[in-house]
């Protein structure tokens, strides 16, 4: 299995093909990079490589004392050079969205364009709340008091069961970097990212969700609002995910805006 030794974490990935412009995949919070396997070979026609990645303390990558967003970030630019990727087109979904801004704010000669699927730069009160205790039913397992909350949009998902049904599929090992990411994004409330989005130099696709319960399509739009360079499309139809979703639809509009964009030509 292939891993890069970035001195503090081992990270765990896959990669195909060589060189720039790459495709990379960066997955969503509770995930991992193989979901993404299964899309390689559609991708591998129209991109120089292809790359997933296990964020750091997820999947088959190492577990490390420290998570931070900027951290988590900083991995995915160190593997790149690792892999003498130059630049590449970053597809963020979820959690893996809000990586790939911070990505584009801290290493923005990476970034050829962001692809922004079911993510947000901001929350509310009840999606922080939900998010933060989220993370401590895995922390504290049943003693947690995670009782019921509101619902942070219209449509939102969200129960005491909810929560605990999602703490039931991280694993031991995993147990860290899960509770530092649904932290980072409860966090989004009073730390948000959106005042920063003007300083995203590359272009950026913002893919929302109609039937989305989890994120809503709200935060796509805010941060259509405040992303210079972009296109923001909402898929009314589609759930949480739209790459999985409406798998056709989504990539004909990937490969619509990057060859208007110039970063692919067939």
């Amino acid at each position: 299995m292939p891993y890069a030794n970035l001195g503090d974490v081992n990270i765990h990935y896959e990669h195909s093909g060589s060189g720039s412009p790459a495709f990379v995949f960066c997955h969503g919070g509770g995930g991992n990079g193989n979901v993404f396997m299964e899309h390689f070979p559609f991708w591998k026609q129209y991109f120089s490589s292809v790359l997933t990645w296990d964020n750091r303390g997820v999947g088959l990558s190492s577990q490390t004392p420290k998570y931070t967003l900027p951290l988590y970030a900083s991995d995915l630019a160190q593997l790149l050079e690792h892999l003498s990727i130059d630049q590449a087109v970053i597809h963020g979904v979820s959690w893996g969205g809000v990586l790939a801004q911070q990505f584009a704010l801290d290493y923005p000669r990476k970034c050829a364009a962001l692809i922004l699927d079911s993510s947000s730069s901001e929350v509310n009160l009840p999606a922080s709340e939900n998010w933060y205790n989220r993370g401590e039913v895995v922390r504290l397992g049943a003693q947690a008091e995670t009782g019921e909350f509101r619902p942070a949009f219209s449509g939102h998902t969200t129960s005491a069961e909810n929560i605990q049904a999602s703490g039931m599929q991280v694993l031991p090992q995993h147990i860290d970097s899960y509770i530092a990411i649904m932290r980072t994004l409860a966090g989004l409330r009073e730390h948000p990212l959106t005042h920063r989005l003007k300083d995203i130099q590359c272009p950026v696709l913002i893919v929302g969700a109609g039937q989305d319960s989890t994120a809503g399509a709200g935060g796509s739009v805010i941060m259509a609002r405040n992303i210079p360079n972009c296109h923001l499309e909402i898929f009314q139809e589609s759930e949480h995910g739209v790459y999985r979703h409406m798998k056709n639809e989504f990539r004909e509009l990937v490969l619509r805006f990057c060859r208007v964009e110039n970063i692919v030509q067939n």
